[in-house]
């Protein structure tokens, strides 16, 4: 039985005193007499930030850029979290750091009772099957009506994005998904399109590129492979042989 209190220990009292400071600095940034740029920020137009800072995060770790650079990158993924508490509390949205933070916590809690709950371990697959049924619990919702591909980004990167829907189809692994997937690889090229794509035209060449590319990658998920971190290691070593070529002509 696992003897394990049923909430975390707190924090020690330097991460609080640091997360405090921080927090403070944040919203004397959008205060009256703090930043005009801060000030003028919402939701929306931080966005593109989240994202490119969630990327440069990706780049570092991938990279291997070493620690300092990670630190540093997490620290700016970081910012924009508290940003957008800041601006929460700000515009009395009805949430601030604190609740964000209660909340995940609260989450983290309920998702892994194998964990906090005084239950035995899980093996991985378990805890798929679990996840999708605490996702579903807490979302009201039976679990045979969840649609499987439910609570996907439409924002996700297309690789990132491809990956997730393959990795959701494979795990549901019904005769319904397997029929899906089966129909998208080997579809006419010109079903469901008025006006039928003519063969050999731009738009069928397309779609038979979707076609090959979707099996790849489906290949490559049945392998454990990621897609998405293959093709920008792949690029990575591209941009760094022509950086280097460049750099010898001159």
């Amino acid at each position: 039985m696992n003897e394990r209190a049923q909430t975390p220990a707190p924090s020690s009292g330097r991460n609080a005193s640091a997360a405090a400071a921080l927090r403070d600095t944040i919203e004397t940034l959008l205060g009256p007499d703090g930043c005009a740029w801060h000030r003028e920020q919402t939701h929306e137009s931080l966005v593109r930030y989240l994202i490119e800072e969630a990327a440069e995060l990706a780049e570092a770790i991938e990279a291997g850029e070493g620690p300092a650079r990670v630190r540093e990158e997490l620290g700016d993924v970081l910012y924009q979290v508290l940003f957008h508490a800041a601006i929460a509390q700000r515009d009395g949205e009805g949430y601030d750091l604190e609740a964000v933070m209660l909340g995940l916590n609260h989450k983290l809690i309920r998702r892994h009772p194998h964990v906090f709950g005084g239950r035995e371990q899980m093996t991985v697959a378990e805890l798929n099957a679990e996840w999708e049924a605490l996702k579903a619990a807490a979302s009201d919702e039976a679990v045979a009506s969840r649609g499987v591909l439910d609570g996907i980004p439409a924002a996700m990167p297309g690789l990132a994005r491809v990956a997730k829907v393959i990795d959701r189809i494979a795990r549901a692994d019904t005769p319904e998904t397997r029929a899906a997937l089966a129909a998208a690889l080997d579809a006419p090229l010109d079903e469901g399109r008025e006006p039928a794509a003519e063969r050999g035209s731009a738009a069928a060449e397309e779609l038979a590129l979707g076609r090959e590319l979707l099996a790849r990658l489906v290949s490559a998920q049945a392998a454990g492979l990621d897609p998405d971190r293959a093709l920008r290691t792949a690029l990575r070593a591209l941009e760094e042989a022509v950086g280097s070529g460049g750099a010898r002509r001159g």
